[in-house]
């Protein structure tokens, strides 16, 4: 695979980010989840972030008493 993409401040070819966790919130004293940001590896800049999938699916399955 050939990845063209470049990062949106250094204009580097992104071929793989950094991922970090980070806490979301819906604001004070609203609901918060974990979450995470992807970073270009070359500036550190914020390129998306989510609420974190493996955090949601793990939160799921206790919920569900699995």
């Amino acid at each position: 695979m050939f990845n063209t993409g470049k990062c949106p401040k250094c204009e580097k070819v992104i071929s793989s980010v950094k991922i970090e966790e980070i806490p979301a919130s819906t604001g004070p004293g609203g609901a918060e989840w974990n979450a995470v940001s992807y970073c270009c590896k070359s500036c550190n800049t914020v390129l998306s972030v989510q609420i974190d999938p493996i955090a949601i699916k793990t939160d799921t399955l206790s919920a569900l008493g699995r």
